[in-house]
């Protein structure tokens, strides 16, 4: 159960350093980036933990967490970018 909380833990402080390097005038905020890196984080772990690569709780966990939930705030920026700018 501990490894849940700290790949949690993990995503959420992802999604806040994410929105201070990369703030953006987007709807969301600081909540969507954090809940996006939880998101991210438990999407990319649990994968890993299911296809066998590794178990909960090893420290290669917790990095690909970190690349999960950046990916997942590139990838949502990507998109309301592109929507944004096709308003203006």
């Amino acid at each position: 159960m501990i490894p849940v909380f700290s790949t949690a833990l993990v995503g959420l402080i992802v999604g806040a350093i994410g929105n201070a390097i990369m703030p953006a005038h987007d709807t969301g905020g600081r909540i969507t980036s954090a809940i996006l890196g939880v998101c991210g984080g438990s999407l990319v772990t649990s994968i890993a933990w299911l296809q066998g690569w590794w178990f909960p709780g090893e420290p290669i966990g917790y990095a690909t967490a970190a690349a999960g939930a950046v990916l997942l705030l590139i990838v949502y920026r990507v998109i309301v970018g592109l929507r944004i700018g096709e308003t203006e």
